[in-house]
Order: C-alpha cells, then structure tokens, then sequence
C-alpha cells in the first residue's frame, strides 16, 4: 500500500475534484438591472424665431392682466377664428385675442399664433368687459375644455407665454385670471387646470 505525505494528500485532494467537475457550486446573485425607468419627453413647445422676434420686437403699451380663455370649438386657429370675430361677431380688428396656441386641429399642437392686437399693442375683444379687454391680455387656447383637458402641449406653451409676458410686462401671478373670473361664463372651462398651470408659474 502506498504511503501519501499528508501535503501531498491534502493537494491530490484539492485537485481531483476540480478536474472531474465535482466542485462546489457557486451560487451566484441574480443581477441588478441598470434600466433606468423611461422618462416621458417634454411636450413640444413650438416658437419659431419669427414669433420670438414678434414678442421682441418692441416696448409694450401698460398691460395689467392676463386673460385665459378656450375657443370651444374643437379645432381653428388665428386665420380662422379672426376671421368669424369679423365677419360674424362684426370686430373690426378681427382676431379678438392677442395670442391663440392651437391644439394639432387648425394649427400644430402647442403651436403659439400672434394676433394682430398684440402686434399693433391695441386692445383685445376678448373679456366682454371694458376694464380687461384694455388691460388685460388675451390668450385663447383651441379646444372645448367643458369636455376634455387641454393638451400637454398646450400648456407647456401657455407656461411659456405667460412667464414671458409676465416678465415683459411685469404682471403680477395674482393678475393671472380665467375668463370666468370677470365675466359670467364658464370659459375657460371645467377641465382647464387653473391651478397646476398657476403652481408652474414664476
């Protein structure tokens, strides 16, 4: 019988597992994933350098009020609505706000239209009421939000515009007001996010 030293004993032990597959398994630990969870795009804001340049061009008049108002139709834009407030509401000026952001259906989503009475710094058609229609800046998104939300385009851009006329015209966030706080109405309607649009403000 042969005699092993128990070093060399110890290492024949050592080795002849790993030769015939008998090792001890290793247990290895399910990997973490590295996706990070998507994040949803920022909603397009459209403001080609020709409404920019409108909105700089000049010093604007005293304006004291920022109105928010909806179209109630489900689509139109500057063209079309300034031409029903002229040949059917009879406004010589047409276009009876001072900025319509479209909603994909007469004008791209989110798209900023600048109306002629800001253009000309002259007074809106937009409030039924003296006081806001002089001081008060008119902006009208398209859609009919008694029935559904505006889009998130839509809002980014009235966010947009309204820091920046905020800023121009040094309005303050308390002068910020829905068609239905001067007059009685439901506009901008019941599912128009008053609030949230506020909390983004500066």
């Amino acid at each position: 019988m042969i005699k092993l030293e128990s070093s060399k004993l110890k290492l024949l032990l050592l080795i002849f597992p790993l030769l015939y597959g008998c090792s001890t398994p290793v247990t290895r630990q399910p990997l973490k994933s590295t996706y990070l969870t998507p994040v949803a795009p920022k909603p397009a804001i459209f403001i080609p350098n020709a409404v920019q340049s409108e909105l700089d061009r000049f010093k604007p008049r005293y304006w004291k009020y920022i109105v928010i108002h909806h179209s109630a139709s489900n689509a139109g834009n500057a063209t079309s609505i300034g031409k029903y407030h002229k040949e059917v509401r009879g406004w010589e000026n047409g276009l009876g706000y001072h900025f319509l952001i479209g909603n994909g259906n007469g004008a791209r989503d989110g798209q900023i239209e600048v109306g002629n009475r800001w253009n000309d710094q002259i007074d809106g058609a937009h409030a039924g009421n003296g006081e806001y229609n002089k001081y008060g800046i008119g902006i009208c998104l398209v859609g009919n939000f008694e029935n559904r939300h505006p889009t998130d385009s839509q809002i980014s851009s009235l966010v947009y515009l309204v820091n920046y006329l905020q800023r121009r015209c040094n309005i303050s966030k308390e002068n910020i007001i829905k068609h239905c706080n001067v007059r009685k109405t439901v506009c901008p309607g019941n599912h128009f996010p008053y609030n949230k649009v506020l909390a983004r403000l500066r």
